[in-house]
């Protein structure tokens, strides 16, 4: 493609951005992270098959707004080669309970990760834009591929009760962020609060399934944590933008944590 035809046509994806991003309250970014936590929580307990269908709804919001949100250029392949990855990742969460299934996120992360080097080689734009949209795309890619493996969670002892504690978590947490964010010395109780909550659904999902404690309260607990610090790092770059933009910062908080159950169970697995 021509180098001003390809410059055209990014002027054009930047400008429909801009059109787009109109003043959506970040409310709308904790309130689609709580929502889609409770769909996924409820699929987790429902099978592979309910899970993948939630993960995909998930995953795609991620790869709508994801552009919007961090301001890409080029928004309309970028949104392509997340969704790409999104579905990609949604049919192995399907086969999860075959044989090494979730294995397969791996292959399905590198194969995206290819195409968002490939995107960049074909970009004409300046370097620093290039690296910026190579770091920006690679975070939304880790957020799909972790949240791929709640199905792996899923299929372990005492899984899906991290899996409700590290969900609960994260989203208590951008809700709470979001309501307190920019009210002074409010938000600064965001992250002590925020770590309460994880705590506090670790602790009420283990009683209510009578199972111990320990996994899903420090999966609680860090998936508060880590997505605080998700949140933080996206706030330099990030833009208000609109609706699809703040649904997309509240699916992949939620979907960023998704390794941390796996984690948490496996670990203590081991110790016990």
């Amino acid at each position: 493609m021509p180098e001003g035809s390809e410059t055209a046509a990014e002027q054009v994806d930047a400008s429909a951005t801009q059109a787009r991003s109109g003043s959506a309250s970040p409310l709308l970014a904790g309130v689609g992270a709580v929502v889609l936590a409770v769909l996924l929580v409820v699929c987790v307990y429902a099978g592979s098959v309910a899970l993948a269908a939630a993960y995909l709804l998930s995953a795609l919001v991620v790869a709508v707004g994801w552009p919007m949100l961090l301001g890409l250029q080029r928004e309309r392949s970028s949104a392509l080669v997340l969704g790409i990855g999104a579905v990609s990742m949604a049919i192995i969460v399907g086969w999860a309970d075959t044989a090494d299934g979730i294995r397969w996120v791996t292959a399905a992360l590198a194969i995206s990760l290819a195409l968002v080097f490939l995107q960049s080689l074909v970009s004409r734009g300046e370097r620093e834009r290039v690296v910026i949209s190579l770091a920006v795309m690679s975070l939304g890619l880790g957020a799909l591929a972790s949240g791929a493996f709640l199905a792996d969670a899923a299929l372990r002892v005492h899984g899906r009760e991290a899996v409700v504690a590290a969900l609960a978590g994260a989203a208590l947490g951008t809700a709470l962020d979001a309501v307190l964010h920019g009210r002074g010395r409010l938000s600064e109780a965001t992250l002590p609060v925020s770590l309460l909550l994880g705590i506090g659904a670790g602790l009420i999902a283990a009683g209510i399934a009578g199972v111990p404690w320990n996994a899903p309260l420090v999966a609680g607990l860090l998936g508060a944590a880590v997505s605080h610090a998700f949140r933080t790092i996206l706030r330099g770059p990030a833009r208000t933008g609109g609706p699809q933009a703040q649904l997309a910062l509240g699916a992949a908080t939620v979907l960023f944590v998704g390794v941390l159950p796996t984690a948490a169970v496996w670990i203590f697995s081991r110790i016990s």
